[in-house]
């Protein structure tokens, strides 16, 4: 007989007791339990995280600060859009444009 993969998992988990306490009075406004309310702001937190460290990896890819491997890696892509890859190239075209600008100026010394 095949396994069936679990979907959930029980942590245990210590917190700080005024956290707790502003976690009962949030739960309580959103009239929802306490157990329910933690893994909603669990979920919330973890996918907003998620889009910012993929928004950031992309932006840091455009901007030469990490490779193609390290872009697929953290955004799980397979391929990279061409608009991220366009936008990759005017950011080297700029620095190449900027580099041959810099090599042309000519400086006297006495």
């Amino acid at each position: 007989m095949a396994k069936k993969a679990r979907k959930t998992i029980q942590l245990g988990l210590r917190i700080d007791v005024q956290l707790l306490d502003k976690i009962k009075k949030l739960s309580e406004i959103d009239n929802i339990d306490k157990m329910s309310w933690i893994r909603q702001a669990l979920s919330t937190f973890v996918s907003t995280k998620e889009k910012k460290t993929i928004d950031e990896t992309i932006s840091n890819y455009i901007n030469l600060r990490c490779n193609e491997d390290e872009l697929k890696r953290i955004t799980s892509l397979n391929k990279i859009p061409k608009d991220i890859q366009d936008a990759r190239k005017e950011v080297l075209i700029k620095i190449k444009n900027s580099i041959k600008i810099k090599g042309n100026t000519n400086i006297t010394t006495k």
